[in-house]
C-alpha cells in the first residue's frame, strides 16, 4: 500500500471516550470548512454557479448546519458547566469565567455571521445564481479563527486541571448522545 492509500493518523477523528480530542478535531474540520467557503467564492468569481460549487456549498451547509451546532452546544451545556462545578480556587474561577464569556460571545457573534451566509448558499446548493459577500466570508472566516485560537490557548489546561475521569465519560456520553450515537454504559 503506497502513502497515499493510508489513513493518516491525525486524520482520524477521535472517540466519545475521548471528548477533548474530539472538540479539538471539530475545529481541525471547521477550517476545512472555511478554506472550502473561501475557495468556493473565489469559484464563483470565476466560473459562476456550476455542478463544483453547488456541492462545495452542499458541503459547507452540511457541515454549519449540523456540526457546528453541536460542538457549541457540547461546551456550553456540558463542558463548561461541569468545569465550573469543579474549579475550587477562586481566581481560577474567576479566569474561566472570563474564558467562558468571551468564547460564548464569539458564539453568539459566528451564529449571526452564519445567518448571514446561509441563504446565499442555499440557493448555490439548489443551482442558482447567488453571491458569497466577501466581507461576511471575511467575518466569518476570521471570526472562526479568532475563536478557535482563543479557545485552545486554554481549553486544555482547564479541562486536563479539573476534569476527573468520570467527567470525561460523562462528557464523551453528553456529546454521543447529542449526535444520536449509542455509547456503552
Amino acid at each position: 500500500m503506497g502513502r497515499a492509500e493510508r489513513p493518516l493518523l491525525f486524520d482520524t477523528p477521535a472517540g466519545f471516550d475521548e471528548p477533548l480530542e474530539m472538540l479539538l478535531g471539530c475545529h481541525r474540520r471547521i477550517e476545512k470548512q472555511l478554506a472550502t467557503l473561501q475557495r468556493l467564492r473565489a469559484h464563483l468569481a470565476t466560473k459562476g454557479v456550476d455542478a463544483e460549487a453547488s456541492q462545495a456549498a452542499q458541503g459547507v451547509l452540511d457541515y454549519f448546519v449540523r456540526a457546528a451546532p453541536n460542538h457549541h452546544h457540547d461546551e456550553e451545556i456540558d463542558l463548561f458547566p461541569m468545569i465550573e462545578a469543579r474549579i475550587s480556587d477562586p481566581g481560577e474561577a474567576i479566569r474561566f469565567r472570563a474564558f467562558r464569556d468571551a468564547l460564548l460571545q464569539d458564539h453568539r457573534k459566528l451564529e449571526a455571521a452564519w445567518a448571514r451566509l446561509r441563504r446565499p448558499l442555499e440557493g448555490i446548493a439548489d443551482g442558482l445564481v447567488r453571491q458569497l459577500p466577501e466581507a461576511d466570508v471575511h467575518e466569518f472566516a476570521q471570526g472562526y479563527a479568532h475563536h478557535i485560537v482563543t479557545e485552545e490557548s486554554a481549553l486544555k489546561e482547564f479541562f486536563d486541571r479539573w476534569l476527573q475521569e468520570e467527567d470525561r465519560a460523562r462528557l464523551g456520553r453528553a456529546m454521543a448522545a447529542r449526535r444520536g450515537v449509542s455509547t456503552a454504559p
